[in-house]
Parts: structure tokens; C-alpha cells; sequence
């Protein structure tokens, strides 16, 4: 996710959110093993009853910050792959080296072969300081991706966290919906608060792109509008709620019907329970 999507996502209602739950919004604790995941969720333990709109506006917080922690751990992971391939290339280059200077140290031409020596370990010596960068990089790559896992982890506890205290009556659909578009194959999140008949709520979904939800629930029916935070308005969706109301299936429009992409299709949705995270 870009820059700009960040902060759009972040100006649509969470900071109201970051005044009632500052204790969810600390600083992520560097942690190095199972003993701070168990105090963090000591930290995120709620002292009070917290609005559900503020923690659906925490949640789709949250959820920006995962995905723009996932989409760094890609990046390192893949510059780890690079690396693992430098490294081979310098210690196949390192080894041969090595018997070169051995056959000709065993020799039996002593004229040549102190200029040969002379030479081998000047290579020798430059190729071992590059297979010593090479081995800090790799170190320094590494601790970089275990910090960026235990991030994920600490998000996830707090998404897990604020979950758990939404109303859990089967009846609202008050919550954190993951949801997935058909053929776009976008994928993402809904944070949907239900007021009576009314629904409100925020998204994020790949590539960047978020803004909010408003519509109404009627009969096992849900009709949405999704507002882009750059496009405005941009897609109607209607869909049945399952009878256990945590599923969701039905169609959507865009109303852009220039764009160079399908502009309808199916959708659907299912409402995470309580104590689950993203998949």
C-alpha cells in the first residue's frame, strides 16, 4: 500500500480512535521470543468498555499497518533469496581459489611460483573480505526479518485483541468481515458497525485501496455503497446474509463503466470470530 492510501485510511475516523485506546497504539515493543508476546497481551488487557466504532476504526488501522508490514517482509525475504545467491557465487569463486593456490604451492617450479603465490593470495585475500560483507549483510537481513515476523505477530495479537471485545450477537454484523471480490480477485477487509438498519463502515483492500462503506440491512439483504477515498463514489454491492450472519455472498457494480476491468461480479464475505485474525 502507498503512502497516500496510508494516510487516507488513517484520517477516515481512527484518530478518534488513538484518543480512547492508547493503550493499543503504543510503540511495537522489540521483542525476541515468546516470553514479550505474553506481555504484550498483558499490555492490550482493556480496563474499559470500548465504544464498537472506535475499535472498528483501531481494526482497519491495524489492518493497514499488517499490510504494509507483510508487503516488507516480501521485500526482505526476497532480498534474502538475492543474497543467498551472492553468497554461493563468492564461496564457489573463494574455493576455487583455494586449489589454485594449493597446486601451486605444491609445485615443483619455485621460479614462478613466488609470483603466483603473490598473486593467489592478494585474490584470496580480497574475495575473503567480500565473503565477510557478504556474511554481515546476510546477518543484518536476517534480524531484520525476524524483527518484521514478531511485528506481525504483535498486530495480530492486538487485531485478535480488539475482536474479541466486539459484540458477539449473531444478529449484528457489527465487526471485521474479510472479504473477496470475483474475477478481480481483490482481496481485504471490511469493518462494518450496524446501527439498526444501518450500516457504516471503512475498508482496505489490495493494491492501495480504501475509503469507506455506507448502506442498510433489510430481510437477510445488505446493500452497500463503497466510497473510494479517491473516486468517490465507485461501487454498489448487495448481498443475503446467511442465517448464522457471519456470511455474505452477493454481486457488485462499479460505476465507472470506462474502466479497462471488469465492472461486475461476485462477492463474498465472512465475519471473523472472535479470538481469529486475518487469514
Amino acid at each position: 500500500m502507498n503512502a497516500e492510501a496510508v494516510v487516507g485510511v488513517l484520517k477516515v475516523g481512527v484518530v478518534a480512535a488513538l484518543a480512547v485506546i492508547p493503550a493499543l497504539f503504543l510503540p511495537l515493543p522489540a521483542m525476541s521470543g515468546p516470553q514479550e508476546v505474553d506481555d504484550l497481551r498483558g499490555l492490550l488487557a482493556p480496563d474499559e468498555l470500548l465504544r464498537p466504532e472506535a475499535m472498528l476504526g483501531a481494526l482497519i488501522s491495524i489492518e493497514v499497518d499488517r499490510e504494509i508490514e507483510a508487503d516488507a517482509l516480501v521485500e526482505e525475504l526476497g532480498r534474502l533469496s538475492a543474497w543467498r545467491t551472492r553468497r554461493d557465487v563468492a564461496l564457489d569463486h573463494l574455493a576455487v581459489l583455494y586449489v589454485d593456490l594449493d597446486l601451486v604451492f605444491n609445485s615443483g617450479d619455485r621460479g614462478e611460483q613466488a609470483l603466483q603465490l603473490e598473486d593467489l593470495e592478494e585474490r584470496i585475500s580480497d574475495a575473503e573480505g567480500r565473503v565477510k560483507i557478504l556474511g554481515d549483510r546476510g546477518r543484518a537481513l536476517r534480524q531484520r526479518i525476524e524483527a518484521s515476523r514478531r511485528r506481525l505477530v504483535a498486530l495480530s495479537l492486538r487485531a485478535d485483541q480488539l475482536a474479541g471485545m466486539l459484540p458477539a450477537h449473531t444478529d449484528s454484523l457489527t465487526g471485521v468481515w474479510d472479504v473477496r471480490f470475483i474475477p478481480t480477485r481483490e482481496s481485504g477487509v471490511f469493518t462494518i458497525f450496524q446501527n439498526g438498519t444501518l450500516i457504516t463502515g471503512e475498508y482496505v483492500l489490495d493494491g492501495g485501496w480504501h475509503g469507506s462503506l455506507q448502506g442498510t440491512v433489510v430481510g437477510g439483504k445488505i446493500f452497500l455503497e463503497r466510497i473510494d477515498a479517491v473516486k468517490g463514489r465507485f461501487a454498489d454491492l448487495s448481498g443475503r446474509i446467511d442465517s448464522a450472519g457471519l456470511g455474505i455472498r452477493g454481486t457488485w457494480n462499479e460505476r465507472d463503466l470506462t474502466a479497462n476491468r471488469a465492472t461486475e461480479g461476485s462477492w463474498v464475505a465472512t465475519k471473523r470470530r472472535r479470538g481469529t485474525t486475518a487469514p
